[in-house]
């Protein structure tokens, strides 16, 4: 097979090096030969034309005939062939060339037999060209031109590659290759994108085609994709030109087809989300978030919960849940099932939409035109995701001690000697125990010396009816251990509250109805005492937490007899501090250490070195309070963080089972310190 290649190659330059050399020796030869034959064979013809030109010439048996060849001036023997070549062609004949020869044959066999793909072929040669296509279809091209090919030519279309064969004289196949150039010029095919602002893009690809016609014949392909609002043309340059300039004219503001979509929320708040699209299409002066709008509204976030929470107390046949230990509460009245007066929430409009919330499908409904709600889709993604909650643990510790110490001796001579009873007793009283004392057992049974006695050691002497000594002592020693720890979860940037205590009345005024009736009428106020917890989060960037904190503990003091009703003591703390996840920080806390001394003497005789003793009454007291408030928040991101959460404080909440029924006797065994070395162990 290389060595048939080889001398295929080699008979193929042998073959070009000959026409080279034919054409220079053309050049060079003198125009000296006159043909002058009429009614010659053509045999004959071609046997002279032979010798004139070199050439060696082959007859088909079918080439029979007889003709004239005459030439005026005289001629190179190319002249002379080429002379040759155009009585075949008049005849119906064609030289057609087989290797160094050339074979005389029928017009309608040389299609057959080939000619030659030479761009140098003469103008009278039988030649075969593959002119290949980029924007014209094969076919429609072989249409076109096949007329123009003689009766014995051909025009075969190509669909892959897009190409013709022409078979022809070669100067007619140069002609039909100029014109098939021509075709498949400028004038093919070419496409276009054409983006609308404000137009629906279905809508403009149909009156496009509507108006450009057939894509067919001489219109263009509109196509129209929904999802970018673009309108596709294809066709020739002057119709995809006319195709944009009538898109641009239909795309003008309040031309597009408005359409309603429905944005369903799987996190967020749908009333939230439009408002924050208020806020962005500059259709509101409020601000744009629930939290800012809530301090727009008041400087303390927590006003409006309480509001709330009052206002819910306060309605009428409104169920609830009392404080606990609550007592002397009026009896409610009978509840009225009444369905809840819910108000429409507001929505806005924009020239090019309108956006309404659906609160009980937590759903956004926008209708507008495509690209006004497409220019929003992004918005509300983003703001439908989950945000974290917060866990908020807070610990206020409180360690009291009070001491007091009362001595008092008192003499009496003559007419103040109390000489009616004689001895000593001890009598306490405990108001929260339910003991009576000593002195309120003597008096009801009516012994006199009940009377004398006070709380503490009593003690009376008496010598004669001329003296007697009156001796006073008490020593009270109060020690408190408070520990509570109040906690909530909330989600971020929403104020949550606990309320853990009693509801309690407060006299607030009190006014005579009528002369006769001695009873009053009384008006009270109910508050809250015990612990309350309001607090705002609102996580950061590196799980830092800002924590706006409105921690109170109030309670109900002992009994008074200068107080004209009763007495609360109350610990409250507003402030705003920055935590990181899981980190335990101080809010505030008081350290008190008071100390007081009392005395009361005989002047001079009391200041007696041991004697003065015996004039003089004293008491001192000392008070110390430690008082702190911690807080830890933690960060619950998702289902498995609240799980975990839960579950330990349930765990906590048995151990404390477990432990309350292992209780033993406070007297016998007084409780160790409950604070732990570490500080999360106060949680």
């Amino acid at each position: 097979m290389k060595i048939r290649s080889t001398l295929a190659a080699l008979a193929l330059a042998g073959i070009a090096l000959d026409s080279v050399a034919a054409a220079q020796a053309a050049q060079d030869q003198p125009a000296d030969v006159v043909v002058n034959m009429r009614g010659v064979e053509i045999a004959d013809v071609a046997d002279q034309i032979s010798r004139i030109t070199g050439r060696t010439l082959i007859l088909d048996p079918a080439v029979k005939g007889v003709v004239t060849v005459t030439s005026a001036t005289p001629l190179t023997p190319a002249g002379v062939w080429e002379l040759f070549l155009s009585v075949l062609r008049a005849n119906g004949f064609a030289a057609v060339r087989s290797g160094r020869a050339w074979r005389i044959v029928p017009a309608a066999n040389a299609v057959r037999d080939g000619g030659v793909p030479s761009r140098g072929a003469s103008g009278q040669e039988l030649v075969t060209r593959m002119v290949r296509l980029a924007n014209v279809p094969a076919a429609d091209v072989a249409r076109v031109v096949r007329p123009l090919v003689a009766t014995f030519g051909s025009v075969e279309p190509l669909a892959s590659p897009n190409a013709v064969v022409i078979t022809d004289y070669a100067d007619n196949v140069r002609r039909v290759e100029a014109i098939v150039r021509q075709l498949d010029g400028g004038s093919g095919a070419t496409f276009a994108t054409i983006t609308l602002r404000n137009g629906n893009a279905a809508d403009v690809a149909q009156s496009l085609q509507t108006v450009l016609g057939d894509p067919s014949g001489a219109g263009a392909r509109v196509a129209a994709d929904v999802r970018s609002n673009t309108v596709i043309v294809r066709g020739t340059p002057a119709a995809v030109a006319e195709a944009r300039r009538i898109a641009v004219s239909l795309d003008h503001p309040g031309g597009a087809t408005p359409i309603t979509r429905m944005f369903r929320l799987n996190f967020a708040d749908a009333e939230s989300v439009t408002e924050v699209l208020r806020g962005v299409l500059g259709q509101g002066e409020s601000a744009d978030n629930p939290v800012a709008r809530s301090l727009s509204e008041n400087q303390n976030p927590f006003a409006r919960l309480s509001n709330q929470s009052q206002g819910l107390s306060g309605m009428q046949g409104s169920s609830g849940i009392q404080g606990l230990g609550s007592q002397g509460a009026t009896a409610p009245t009978q509840p009225v099932m009444q369905s809840p007066r819910v108000e429409t929430p507001n929505g806005f409009s924009t020239p090019e939409l309108t956006v309404q919330p659906a609160p009980e499908l937590n759903a956004v409904v926008v209708r507008g035109t495509p690209q006004a709600i497409a220019s929003i889709e992004p918005l509300i993604t983003d703001l439908d995701v989950r945000r974290p909650q917060v866990l908020i643990e807070a610990a206020i510790a409180e360690i009291t001690g009070d001491d007091a110490e009362a001595l008092a001796v008192q003499l009496g001579t003559s007419g103040a000697v109390l000489s009616q009873v004689e001895g000593a007793g001890t009598s306490f009283s405990q108001p929260d125990s339910g003991f009576a004392s000593l002195g309120q057992i003597l008096t009801v049974l009516g012994v006199p010396a009940g009377k004398l006695l006070g709380n503490g050691f009593t003690g009376n002497v008496a010598i004669g009816d001329d003296f007697s000594i009156l001796v006073q002592a008490l020593g009270v020693s109060t020690k408190a251990n408070l520990l509570s720890t109040p906690q909530i979860t909330t989600l971020d940037n929403v104020v949550g509250e606990i309320v853990v205590g009693q509801n309690v009345p407060f006299v607030t005024g009190s006014v005579l109805t009528d002369s006769t009736n001695v009873r009053p009428y009384t008006t009270i106020e109910r508050k809250d005492v015990g612990i309350t917890l309001r607090i705002l989060p609102r996580v950061n960037a590196g799980d830092t937490i800002r924590l706006q904190v409105n921690q109170e503990a109030s309670s109900i003091a002992a009994a008074s007899t200068a107080a004209a009703d009763l007495i609360t003591n109350r610990r409250a703390i507003n402030t705003t501090v920055l935590a990181d996840n899981g980190e335990t920080i101080v809010l505030g806390g008081l350290i008190s250490d008071d100390y007081q001394d009392v005395r009361q003497q005989v002047p001079i005789l009391g200041d007696i070195p041991i004697v003065g003793e015996l004039f003089k009454s004293r008491r001192e007291t000392h008070q110390k309070r430690t008082l702190f408030i911690f807080l830890r928040p933690r960060i619950l991101r998702d289902g498995a963080d609240a799980s975990a959460a839960a579950k330990e404080k349930y765990a906590r909440l048995r151990a404390d089972e477990i432990d309350n029924n292992r209780r033993s006797s406070l007297l016998l065994a007084p409780p160790t310190p409950r604070l732990s070395v570490e500080i999360e162990g106060v949680y």
